[in-house]
């Protein structure tokens, strides 16, 4: 839920308000509304206002804590797409910390790394506990019942990661992914909380055909300079920049470089190359396209010892994967699994069993007869 369907927001009330202010709000907004929807769309408003449960998933999705200026002020601020500064945020729980950033990212404010770090830091320390007394204390002042227990703002929660993904989904539309990918990499330090990684985890499935058809068109610009070298060097250097681009966030998580494949698959080329005769072209494409893996020292060693062996006018030497199967090689591995046959179980027609058992019921009845 954010910030223009809330119930607060469409009432123009606020979690302190009382019940009579409550009424005399949905009188006003009755009055000025023209069409039914919105009518409806006011009643069930304050519908939900009216019942305990129904009202604190909108007090979780507001900010309860503040007065009626101070909260105001800031949805009208998030809602009109202004900019917010760290000094926002000062004063506001971990829950309204996470969801005022939560709704900056929705409705396109300016400074998105601020909510994002907002909400990597401070999502582990929204406490059921420490909410329903923010709700209590708003409600009491309204003079309305309280809760008795954090069970509604756990399942309040619950809903939370949802409404996240919904809000980075929104400010990801019309950006680049190498952006969002970059905007990631800048909050690896958040790398232990869930929110970022619930975000990678996204990004992994949201990037994931992208980064496919990079590995495709890696392939085929390798391929290119058998035949158009320096084109091929080209296309395949700016291909190799963008396969890095996207997967900074999950080297990250994972601790290394996910793509072994891209640096086997230069590394065959340019032995390849060599095979040919082609040494120069050999040694340009390792010195153009190596540095782009330097920063992993299990390729950076591997990468030093060819660029010395060819200096030294050697060929590079066949270097055996260090992971386990990619996605690419699985085909041709499956064609070197030894076929195993299996002896098929015999199997008799049904009928010859039946021809059995008449058989041996017609012998049964002659000799009973006899």
């Amino acid at each position: 839920m954010f910030f223009k369907d809330n119930p607060f927001y469409l009432l123009g009330v606020h979690t302190t308000d009382s019940g009579d202010r409550l009424e005399e709000a949905l009188r006003d907004k009755l009055h000025a509304a023209s069409e039914k929807a919105e009518r409806d769309r006011l009643l069930d408003a304050a519908y939900v206002l009216q019942k305990s449960v129904k009202r604190s998933g909108a007090e979780f999705f507001w900010l309860p804590e503040l007065s009626r200026e101070e909260a105001w002020g800031l949805v009208e601020k998030v809602t009109d797409a202004r900019a917010l500064s760290p000094s926002d945020f000062l004063s506001l729980s971990p829950l309204s910390r996470v969801v005022l950033a939560m709704n900056g990212l929705f409705y396109g404010c300016d400074s998105s790394r601020l909510f994002l770090q907002e909400i990597c830091a401070n999502y582990d320390h929204i406490y059921p506990a420490e909410v329903t007394a923010l709700f209590n204390a708003a409600r009491r002042k309204a003079h309305l019942p309280v809760l008795r227990n954090g069970s509604h703002v756990e399942m309040w929660k619950r809903e939370l990661p949802g409404e996240l993904l919904e809000a980075v989904h929104r400010m990801v539309k019309g950006r680049k992914l190498s952006d969002w990918a970059r905007l990631l990499g800048d909050l690896g330090k958040e790398k232990d909380t869930f929110p970022w990684r619930l975000f990678v985890m996204d990004y992994e499935e949201m990037s994931r055909k992208d980064r496919e058809e990079l590995e495709r068109n890696l392939d085929y610009a390798l391929c290119l300079t058998d035949r158009h070298f320096p084109q091929g060097l080209l296309l395949a250097g700016d291909t190799l920049k963008a396969i890095k681009d996207l997967a900074l966030p999950l080297s990250i998580r994972s601790g290394c470089w996910p793509l072994e494949t891209a640096f086997q698959r230069v590394r065959k080329e340019m032995i390849t190359l060599w095979d040919k005769g082609r040494k120069d072209d050999s040694r340009a494409l390792g010195e153009t396209l190596f540095p782009l893996f330097t920063p992993w020292p299990e390729f950076q060693e591997r990468a030093e010892k060819d660029r010395e062996d060819m200096k030294e006018g050697r060929r590079p030497e066949e270097a055996p994967s260090s992971r386990g199967l990619s996605w690419q090689s699985v085909p041709a591995a499956l064609g070197r699994i030894p076929e195993v046959k299996e002896e098929k179980e015999k199997k008799y027609p049904l009928f010859l069993l039946f021809l059995a058992f008449f058989i041996v019921m017609t012998l049964v009845y002659v000799f009973v007869e006899d």
